[in-house]
Parts: structure tokens; C-alpha cells; sequence
């Protein structure tokens, strides 16, 4: 009977080299596939975290009043007032064409505050410059309150007169301006500093600040703006990215802001 031959020591060593080869392909697919899963996770939550920035800017600038955004010379501040409602006044106001006495009361049709509390009115504002201003022929002024429940008067804080009515007959009340600042790597909101009659700036304008989202990259420029006409609304145009752990998502976000004459 024929006696089995064992492995010899070179076939042994064909065997160990060729394991060994394919450990190393099978460990480098699995490393490849490991990086690519972490690259792809790390991705989706910067995509989710640049979604949330653009969520919140836009759900602010869609009530704001188009001829009240501004932006400022870098193109890393925007700066708008928020409507809290709306209303159809009653007669012709005073403006700077009819000559009319100035007034301390506009007389409306009933409405309500939906959104806020309000500090300003606005009335056939046509430009930015019209509403950031204590002129008093302007298109903004400041109130004092209400009156009647709903609300058919607004007491203005002065007596004043308007640049011109509008062609609606339409009044707007809006909030405190507020803005959005790229800075560094951060994204800021700042409320609550009041209305300021300059150029916008990227100066810090004081009151509130709260950080909305780091590991910003801000684009050139960061905020750009398509002004409201009378039969166009306003289009804000943002550019960023967010970047972590050598990953950057970029965004390229238009936002309209619906015009109200």
C-alpha cells in the first residue's frame, strides 16, 4: 500500500504567503469600507446640520418685510424686521406728496396681532433707507399701542407723516429688527439691540446674541440680496459650507421673501 506524502516545507510556505495576502486585502477592504461608512455618516450629519441653519434663517425671512432686509457691505450680516400682522387702513394718510397734517393715529379695518408683539408700522415702504430712519417723513414709524380688541386704531409714538400711502392701502406692523452674522466659524442671531439708523456693519450691535451652528465656512459673499420692487418679491440668496473632520457639505440656499405693497 502507498504511504501519504506530507506537505513539504515549500508548499507550506506557498500556503502561509498566499493567507497572508489575502489577509491583507480582506483587512484593507474592510478598513476601506469602515472609512467610507464614517465619511458617509459624518457627511449626512453635516448635510442635516447646514439644513437646520437654512430652516431657521428661512423661517424668519418668509414674515419679514421685504423692503426692511439689508445686508451689510462684507455680505456676512443680514439684518430684517419681522411682520406680526397686517391690516387695511382706512382713508388716505399723510404723506410727503398730499401735504396732509401729520397724525398720530392711523384708523384701520379690525385685525389682530397672529405673530408678536409689535414696536413698529410700516407704509409704502419702497427701500431699505425708508424704513432704517427716525425721520419724520419716513416709511416707518414707532407705536404705542393698540386700540379696541380686535384692534381698529394704532397710536403712533409721534405724530408723523409717510414718504407715500400705498397703492393697497396697506399697513404693516412689525418687531424689533434682528439680524444674521457670519463671524469666524460661527453663525449668530442678534434680537433685542432696537432699531439702528447707520449703515449695517459686522459690528456686534449689542443686545441678544445666540450662537445657532459652528464649523461654519463662509462663502463670498455669504448673504446677497435681490431687492423687492412693486410686482417682484425680495430674493436673499445664501452661500456657506459646514466642515468637520475634514469633511465640507456646501450650501447655496435662494430664499423669497414675498413682496406686500
Amino acid at each position: 500500500m502507498r504511504r501519504a506524502a506530507g506537505a513539504t516545507l515549500v508548499e507550506l510556505v506557498i500556503v502561509l504567503v498566499v493567507l497572508g495576502i489575502v489577509a491583507a486585502l480582506s483587512s484593507s477592504f474592510v478598513v476601506t469600507a469602515v472609512t467610507a461608512y464614517n465619511q458617509a455618516a459624518e457627511r449626512n450629519k453635516l448635510i442635516l446640520r447646514g439644513r437646520a441653519v437654512i430652516e431657521r434663517m428661512h423661517r424668519q425671512l418668509r414674515i419679514a418685510l421685504p423692503y426692511s432686509v439689508r445686508i451689510s457691505a462684507s455680505g456676512n450680516c443680514l439684518e430684517f424686521m419681522q411682520l406680526t400682522a397686517g391690516a387695511n387702513y382706512l382713508g388716505l394718510l399723510p404723506d410727503a406728496s398730499n401735504g396732509a397734517p401729520a397724525t398720530s393715529v392711523i384708523d384701520t379695518a379690525p385685525f389682530v396681532l397672529g405673530l408678536g408683539n409689535a414696536s413698529h408700522v410700516a407704509v409704502g415702504a419702497m427701500a431699505a433707507s425708508e424704513i432704517y430712519t427716525t425721520a419724520t417723513v419716513a416709511s416707518r414709524t414707532g407705536i404705542s399701542g393698540l386700540n379696541g380688541s380686535p384692534a381698529t386704531q394704532i397710536s403712533l409714538a409721534s405724530a408723523h407723516r409717510f414718504i407715500r400711502n400705498s397703492i393697497n392701502e396697506r399697513v404693516y406692523l412689525m418687531k424689533d429688527p434682528e439680524r444674521f452674522c457670519f463671524e469666524g466659524n460661527s453663525l449668530l442671531h442678534y434680537s433685542g439691540y432696537g432699531l439702528l439708523t447707520g449703515l449695517l456693519t459686522d459690528a456686534d450691535p449689542g443686545g441678544q446674541r445666540a450662537l445657532l451652528s459652528e464649523d461654519i465656512n463662509a462663502g463670498a459673499p455669504t448673504f446677497s440680496l435681490s431687492p423687492a420692487t412693486e410686482s417682484r418679491s425680495a430674493l436673499v440668496d445664501v452661500n456657506f459650507g459646514v466642515s468637520r473632520n475634514g469633511e465640507t457639505v456646501s450650501f447655496n440656499q435662494q430664499m423669497l421673501i414675498r413682496n406686500v405693497p
